[in-house]
């Protein structure tokens, strides 16, 4: 009969059993405690072996797979980042803090939907979690949704009012708005709570310059120097600054500067070629704008500065080519269209020149400039009605400028219209009392409408006068004054 063997000899076994589970969880627990103290002192590949050795042990805690997670995103390994993420939120779904990171990883790799998604995720969890608000404001500011991105800001700022950040970044999606006023004070805010916040004190000096402020700009862009010596952008933005001023020699300093520090800038040498432009070194400023094509083939401006030079100088066929690569990257720029139309009138090429004034006129329906230059040519063809319907619209423009009432009055007076010309020429005269061709135009219409007297008296007063400059543009044919001085003589 075989023997049984007694239920108490189980007993050690269970024992040994236990005593190995409680040193296997001692051990878990000791290696998720060096993990963390390698996390603190920002050795996350010590970090990821200790808490890689805890999971091996049989660890289903999701703030390992967390902690490895945020280890790895330190290591800049963002696949195993997000896996470890992935799992620490399988294993605890309202880890808000998992959800936040992983969509923080997503929002690094461009992946804008699925980091949007996640900080909505960790905001339903957690309503006052500022850091999701701002990460979720960053995720919007990325796709272009600014109003969306300042709630969000906005919301991070109630629940932590002493984070820099959110104001910086809030204050740069009011600058894309055009909402500079705005933008200043959050910026402004963003350096009070860190005096040491160079991008803020960078983008504070931006917003000011955009407002007009080009002093108070290169204040805040010396601040952001004095934090970062090698900071190119700030050099160039400064010089930006400077140029508005007019100040053009610390202008070319800080452009030197930022060109040393990133050469590959071609903001840099665009900005740096029109100094010298200005300086009057045609020569360096062409090399500095052949330097920007070379390093951005696409850039439009820098075709469009190359042009003006070249047409300064009297290249106008090299300058027509520079215009036309301009409006190919830059279409329906009005001011492109002008100067090549300027151009071809130098060139002789009036109908095409025209056609320019006509392009640049019906993307800017009120910019002075191409109504003038158009409507002086049309008078000049003879087709005076049109010339009178593009002064009339100039003058709605200009309504306090005596150059348009002037041009008005001459296009109705060529018309025929010899009342409505005095009364032009008349307010041209109110406006400049020193514009010599007014007087000149409205005697001539005087002696058309008979009133010799008046007539007379206009021609005497514009003799004592200097000539006008610039009147029409140098298109019109000037008044002949030996026929005024005859006229005047009584002869």
């Amino acid at each position: 009969m075989p023997s049984l063997r007694p239920v108490a000899g189980i007993a050690p076994f269970v024992v040994l059993l236990l005593v190995c589970l409680t040193a296997a969880a001692e051990d878990i627990k000791q290696l998720i405690e060096n993990g963390k103290a390698a996390q603190r002192s920002g050795d996350y590949s010590r970090a990821v072996d200790e808490f890689t050795k805890a999971i091996n042990l049989g660890s289903k805690d999701a703030d390992v797979f967390f902690q490895r997670g945020l280890a790895y995103e330190r290591l800049g390994k963002n696949s195993a980042a997000i896996a470890d993420y992935t799992t620490a939120i399988d294993l605890n779904p309202r880890l808000s803090i998992a959800l936040n990171n992983r969509g923080s990883v997503h929002y690094r790799e461009e992946k804008f939907q699925k980091a949007a998604a996640d900080f909505t995720r960790a905001l339903e969890i957690n309503p006052s979690y500022a850091r999701a608000y701002y990460n979720r404001g960053n995720t919007y500011q990325a796709v272009g949704d600014l109003d969306n991105a300042i709630k969000d800001f906005t919301r991070a700022i109630e629940l932590d009012p002493g984070d820099p950040d959110s104001y910086n970044n809030r204050g740069w999606a009011f600058l894309k708005k055009n909402e500079t006023e705005k933008a200043i004070k959050d910026f402004a805010r963003a350096v009070s709570l860190n005096p040491r916040y160079t991008i803020a004190f960078y983008n504070l000096g931006n917003a000011r310059l955009k407002a007009g402020d080009a002093d108070g700009a290169i204040q805040d862009l010396s601040k952001a120097i004095q934090l970062n010596p090698e900071y190119a952008f700030a050099f160039f933005r400064r010089g930006n600054a400077y140029f508005r001023k007019g100040d053009l020699d610390k202008a070319l300093e800080d452009y030197n500067r930022a060109a040393v520090l990133r050469p590959d800038l071609s903001d840099i040498y665009n900005n740096r070629g029109w100094v010298f432009f200005n300086k009057g070194n045609a020569a360096l400023a062409l090399r500095d704008i052949n330097k920007a094509i070379t390093l951005n083939p696409d850039f439009a401006q820098a075709y469009a500065n190359r042009g003006l030079i070249n047409k300064s100088t009297g290249n106008c066929v090299k300058a027509v080519e520079d215009f036309n690569r301009a409006l190919e990257l830059e279409k329906d720029t009005a001011d492109l269209y002008l100067r090549r139309g300027e151009c071809f009138l130098v060139m002789g090429q009036t109908d095409r020149a025209v056609k320019d004034f006509e392009r640049a006129a019906a993307v800017n329906k009120d910019d002075p400039e191409a109504l003038l230059l158009l409507g002086t040519l049309k008078e000049k063809a003879g087709d005076y009605g049109a010339a009178v319907k593009l002064f009339t619209q100039l003058v709605s423009a200009r309504p306090d400028d005596a150059v348009s009432h002037y041009n008005l009055g001459t296009a109705l007076g060529k018309s025929g219209d010899f009342a409505q010309a005095v009364k032009e020429f008349s307010r041209a005269i109110e406006l400049d009392p020193t514009m010599r061709d007014a007087y000149l135009s409205r005697g001539i219409a005087y002696d058309f409408m008979g009133l010799r007297a008046k007539s007379r008296s206009d021609f005497a007063k514009a003799l004592e006068l200097k000539e006008t400059p610039g009147v029409g543009r140098g298109l019109r044919d000037p008044v002949n004054i030996t026929n005024v001085r005859a006229a005047v003589a009584g002869r």
